[in-house]
């Protein structure tokens, strides 16, 4: 607990994205005032929901699972949330299959040579040193089913081979390990069902956290700069209306990537963010699958999820058509054309039934876990540790993928440790 903390501080948070509000919500329980720093001209970031044609888009698909009652409990008092049956399938090889990824269905969908190779490599798993993503999947699955779908999902996703992903990442997301744990799916990844607002997406959250922040929340103001002194971050310079501007501070809660407080701090942090391109479809079509979200694992498809967001939103009245949203990783210049052929190449769409198309672009859209990774973010840990009043909260600031439930218990563990578990309370 931080003896020198008071209600009285000048608190500055830097990003209005679900960690910035989360803390801004919380900071306000607590009886402090705050003042909010966001770039963009919306609150949210990659959280945040929009209409478009009559229809309720988050910014790719977002669904609520966690097993962090104190959690779960809060946001349901913040918002009512439904309880919805997890409907997904994975795309490949011209195939539908169950979702997660079930290696005992492989073996029987797929012809008895790719079933045979799945199996032999299952049961003739190496035993790698596990420096690598690529040597734990090989490790938990073997080599059929590594080449089969890990490798040129994950390649996808991030550009590189999985050779040079941290096994970080591996440990992190590959919740199971091997054929056996099909029976057990209980896990963030193997889960039956899943929460969601009963009303206006995930944006029902986000606005839910701002009607409760005591203080200014300024849109439109890119944060360009902090004074420092003494080992404290002393003012934060922003740009608003055209105009330099200063704000004088006791206390910082960045939200927005290392890579750009480490700038602002005069060190260039070698972490990287993978750009998402976020295609959305309006569909002449009242339905186009019957899940709310797929994955693609075919390597040589530009999509690597996509979801239809009327199957989050079951109040929606019946309509004649339907929006779809295709996230993006791979490097490409012509988003569109590539989604659209990839939904051709499925049977899923013809370009007749598009009535309209948007692209959307996120820079900072996925952590990479680069090999070595691990040594940049200590770096970044040490560089904003020498200023005993700044605090990073959140899936960029601490550079760690993790969903918005997790972004919320981030910042009140952080906000605990400042200010005491007593003062910190999950609750509107």
């Amino acid at each position: 607990m931080d003896s020198t903390a008071t209600d009285a501080e000048h608190i500055a948070i830097l990003g209005a994205g679900a960690s910035g509000l989360a803390l801004g919500w919380l900071l306000s329980q607590a009886g402090k005032r705050v003042t909010l720093f966001e770039a963009a001209p919306h609150i949210g970031g990659l959280a945040r929901t929009f209409d478009w044609h009559g229809i309720p888009c988050d910014i790719a698909p977002h669904r609520l699972h966690t097993g962090d009652m104190e959690v779960l409990d809060a946001v349901r008092s913040l918002v009512p949330l439904r309880e919805h049956e997890r409907r997904s399938r994975i795309l490949m090889r011209g195939r539908q299959i169950r979702d997660p990824i079930n290696p005992i269905e492989l073996v029987l969908r797929f012809p008895p040579r790719t079933g045979f190779a799945l199996v032999w490599g299952f049961l003739n798993r190496p035993k790698l040193p596990e420096t690598s993503f690529e040597g734990l999947a090989l490790n938990r699955y073997g080599r059929g089913l590594y080449d089969f779908f890990f490798a040129p999902y994950t390649k996808k996703m991030f550009g590189v081979s999985p050779a040079e992903i941290s096994v970080t990442w591996g440990r992190e997301k590959l919740r199971a390990s091997g054929l056996l744990d099909t029976l057990k799916r209980q896990s963030k990844t193997f889960f039956h069902s899943f929460w969601y607002p009963a009303q206006g997406g995930y944006q029902a959250i986000l606005d839910a956290m701002l009607a409760r922040v005591r203080g200014e929340v300024l849109l439109n103001a890119p944060v360009t700069g902090l004074e420092t002194a003494d080992g404290r971050i002393t003012a934060v310079r922003y740009r608003r209306d055209g105009t330099e501007q200063r704000f004088a501070c006791d206390r910082v809660f960045s939200t927005i990537p290392a890579t750009g407080l480490g700038r602002m701090l005069g060190e260039e942090i070698p972490l990287r963010f993978k750009r998402i391109q976020l295609v959305y479809l309006d569909i002449a079509r009242p339905e186009v699958m019957p899940y709310q979200w797929v994955y693609f694992g075919d390597g040589d498809v530009v999509i690597n999820r996509m979801a239809e967001f009327q199957h989050f939103h079951p109040d929606l009245p019946p309509r004649d058509h339907s929006v779809l949203c295709a996230e993006v990783t791979m490097d490409t210049d012509r988003p569109v054309a590539d989604v659209l052929e990839a939904l051709e190449r499925y049977g899923l769409v013809s370009r007749e039934e598009v009535r309209d198309t948007l692209v959307l672009t996120e820079d900072c859209g996925y952590p990479v876990y680069d090999k070595g990774f691990e040594a940049a973010r200590e770096q970044a840990q040490a560089l904003f540790g020498r200023f005993d009043n700044l605090h990073c909260v959140g899936r960029n600031a601490e550079f760690r993928h993790i969903e918005t439930d997790e972004d919320i218990a981030s910042a009140a563990a952080c906000l605990r440790r400042i200010y005491g578990d007593a003062s910190v309370v999950l609750r509107p």
